[in-house]
């Protein structure tokens, strides 16, 4: 199974139960909200959102943004689906599934504002791939996201340096670098601390929210060796930093 496919599976199998572990994935999308209600779009906007998962970002820009059509999209059907289940009976909103990197809209389609929370994280060319979705913007347009950054889980990976180990999470670019891809970012940047009762409540909310996936070419570690960076883990105080980078992009003129 390709790598998409392993994300693809993961957030489905966790669609039932992203909602009760995604505490600190509802407060970026509303943080995200507060940004994009802010932007000088149109009155009635197109929008297009990429990895809508179930629905936390549309909920908090309801009240905030007046739009002409809201495009859901996910790489997953299952998270498509809960969205639908949410909001499915609102005008103007269509469900699609597809690859945020891969989107399946004619040359000629364009968008005012096309948004995405915590969902960029899993591109597999996060620069070449935000450029061309900046690129189907309308005149006057914005492409606002959020993802991960450089310090993200950084409590977790100091614990499998202090036994000799590679951590298998994903590497993450820090702001300035993000700011560098694309001529015109804004890029912001925040800290969130979420503490967990253990090591292993840290694992089921990862898994809770589908985010288990391994980097690229990383192997799980065996039992042994996972129960003495859980032990730790727990003994720096069991808490996990989410670093995370709002982007703002204005269309290219």
């Amino acid at each position: 199974m390709t790598r998409k496919g392993q994300v693809r599976e993961a957030f489905g199998l966790a669609a039932a139960t992203y909602d009760r572990h995604a505490d600190i994935q509802r407060h970026v999308a509303r943080r995200l909200a507060g940004v994009v209600a802010g932007l000088p779009l149109p009155p009635r906007p197109r929008v297009l959102e990429i990895g809508c998962g179930t629905g936390f970002l549309h909920e908090a820009l309801q009240p905030r943004l007046a739009y002409g059509e809201w495009i859901f999209s996910d790489l997953s059907p299952d998270m498509a689906a809960r969205a639908r289940e949410r909001f499915g009976a609102l005008p103007h909103t269509r469900y699609v599934v597809m690859d945020g990197e891969q989107p399946c809209f004619g040359l000629d389609v364009r968008f005012d504002l096309i948004v995405s929370s915590l969902s960029f994280q899993w591109f597999e060319r996060l620069g070449e791939s935000v450029a061309a979705l900046r690129r189907m913007l309308a005149p006057g347009g914005w492409l606002a996201f959020t993802t991960m950054a450089r310090d993200s889980f950084h409590e977790w990976r100091q614990a499998h340096r202090q036994l000799g180990l590679e951590a298998a999470t994903p590497a993450y670019p820090a702001p300035a670098d993000l700011a560098a891809l694309w001529p015109g970012a804004r890029v912001d940047e925040e800290h969130i601390t979420q503490e967990y009762q253990s090591g292993r409540d840290f694992l089921r909310q990862l898994k809770g929210i589908g985010a288990q996936v391994p980097a690229p070419g990383r192997q799980p570690l065996t039992p042994g060796a996972l129960a003495r960076v859980i032990r730790c883990f727990e003994d720096h105080g069991a808490r996990s930093t989410y670093h995370v980078a709002t982007c703002r992009l204005p269309a290219e003129r």
